[in-house]
């Protein structure tokens, strides 16, 4: 046997060791591992230690740096304390133990284990130890989730930083409170936003003015330098997840990501079947309408193109032709006319603008009188909201109902059609079961059969979520009228049109050509508003 050793003391400590308090520091581990080298008359070489390390991962730099230096033969025995501080991963450890350690003619001791590799009788010890250390860090594992579990569940914030717009209390961080500093910008976000303007865009011009971006404020607040080089500037994709974060609504919405496993520690977005969701846990910083109108702008057709001012057109993305369905394109004129205008401004129709009269007519109108056209409608609609609420209500949920009732009919009949299918498929699994042990089928017959009806039921299960989805979005209809009646009442005495409300209340408006009635030039104006589309009078 060797006896002068030239030792690398390996010690590690992971923050659920922490909770077990000095006994498994890394200067308890050091002080008793050196004495032990000094008792056996032993070289140290040098200590090589992971802090706040999981012993579930082993790409980690201290133990990177021992085998270097094993690999190196700078040192021939690697002591530790015991073998759950060189991994809780009975396989990787088990693998170094085995393998790395002897390959590299390195002798390794577990002290309190009792485990040293220069004996051949304990290889068993070694082998139940660190399945034991496995199971260990499965059991903490599954502990600590289920205390993450209960906290989400209770509408607690669980975070390393606030998100924008609010900062932690002081008498207790799980709470969010407005931080008075970071909150207009938020609102700023959702009302660029509202107006038309794109992720990009709105990261555009908030670097323009300058704001900081979420990182830089955290570090204002905490009075110190950034160190970790991270941009100071805005990007769309920080913009989206703000605009889709229901944060802002005083909602907690937590458990979006996870890890592959206990052993794999790698960052995963969970399906959003698995988020967990708390309503009111906070005050919220933008209204439920904002929220809506937001949401509705991913797939609002307003969303429009800026000009070469950087400007959004008034109408921008919202009009429609109403013959051939395609959009009108925004058009100015700075000739001087007539009325003294040096500024014309109207819209015509795209597919007619690129292809002429073989395409389309020009649908052409003028943005003063379709102004007005508009805010006569807006109107005369929230006058009808508020005095005659009930009727109103009553045609708007009939014509829905009218409308949907077949589509409904439909969805329910195939809906009951699959609840008849998934049963017989399961029964047809079963059979083909039995058919391979009692002989009927091959195996390889019934490997294909069960592949078959598997794949036909999980489709079946998968169309009869997207039909009971579709049905309760139908069941939506009546939320939808009173919203949009509740909305509507705040606009009776509406002077002036921008974009922000036409978004918010307005789907789309389609525009029809001039033709002549009784001598009279004439021109349709439908006008679909969001929640409950073309009202005719």
């Amino acid at each position: 046997m060797q006896e002068n050793y030239m030792v690398g003391i390996y010690a590690r400590l992971s923050r659920d060791d922490e909770r077990a308090g000095e006994s498994v520091s890394i200067e308890n581990q050091k002080e008793m591992l050196s004495r032990y080298v000094r008792e056996q008359g032993w070289t140290l070489y040098d200590y090589y230690c992971d802090d706040g390390v999981s012993g579930t991962t082993f790409d980690r730099p201290g133990l990177n740096r021992l085998v270097q230096d094993a690999t190196d033969r700078k040192i021939n025995l690697v002591l530790c304390k015991d073998l759950s501080r060189l991994g809780r991963d009975y396989i990787e450890a088990g693998k170094y133990t085995d393998f790395v350690f002897p390959s590299l003619g390195c002798r390794f001791i577990a002290l309190n284990d009792g485990v040293d590799t220069i004996r051949k009788n304990n290889e068993m010890l070694v082998i139940l130890k660190n399945v034991m250390n496995d199971l260990y860090a499965r059991d903490t594992s599954s502990k600590i989730k289920a205390v993450k579990q209960s906290t989400f569940k209770s509408g607690k914030y669980v975070g390393c930083y606030a998100p924008l717009g609010y900062r932690k209390s002081a008498e207790d961080k799980h709470i969010l409170e407005i931080d008075p500093v970071t909150a207009p910008v938020v609102r700023r976000i959702f009302d660029l936003r509202l107006q038309g303007y794109g992720f990009r865009k709105i990261a555009l011009q908030l670097n323009a003015e300058k704001v900081p971006s979420p990182r830089s404020f955290y570090y204002m607040a905490e009075g110190r330098e950034n160190l970790r080089g991270e941009t100071p500037y805005w990007n769309d994709v920080t913009v989206k997840t703000i605009l889709r974060n229901e944060v802002y609504l005083g909602h907690m919405v937590q458990n979006k990501t996870g890890t592959v496993s206990y052993k794999n520690h790698k960052q995963i977005s969970k399906p959003e079947s698995e988020w967990i969701r708390v309503e009111h846990t906070h005050e919220p910083l933008i209204s439920q309408e904002t929220w809506d109108a937001v949401q509705r702008m991913d797939n609002h057709p307003a969303r429009g193109r800026s000009g070469k001012s950087g400007t959004i057109a008034l109408f921008g993305g919202l009009l429609r032709c109403m013959d051939c369905g395609s959009s009108m394109r925004y058009l100015r004129d700075y000739r001087t006319r007539k009325s003294g205008e040096s500024e014309y401004r109207a819209y015509a129709c795209n597919r007619y603008m690129s292809g002429g009269k073989n395409a389309c007519l020009s649908h052409y109108i003028n943005q003063k009188a379709l102004i007005q056209v508009v805010l006569t409608d807006i109107r005369c609609k929230a006058l009808w909201a508020q005095n005659s609420r009930e009727s109103l209500r009553e045609q708007l949920l009939a014509r829905e109902h009218t409308a949907s009732m077949e589509r409904t009919k439909m969805l329910k009949a195939e809906l009951n059609a699959i609840g008849k299918q998934l049963p017989e498929l399961d029964r047809l699994i079963q059979a083909a079961y039995e058919d391979k042990v009692l002989g009927r089928i091959p195996e390889s017959v019934c490997i294909q059969l069960l592949h078959k009806y598997e794949a036909e039921r999980r489709e079946k299960q998968e169309r009869s979520r997207e039909l009971m989805e579709q049905l309760a979005a139908s069941r939506e209809n009546e939320k939808s009228v009173d919203a949009w009646l509740d909305m509507m009442q705040d606009y009776t005495q509406l002077e002036e049109l921008d974009r922000p409300t036409l978004v918010r209340l307005i789907q789309k408006i389609e525009i029809s050509e001039r033709h002549t009635v009784n001598g009279h030039e004439e021109r349709d104006i439908h006008i679909y508003y969001n929640f409950v589309g073309y009202i005719e009078e």
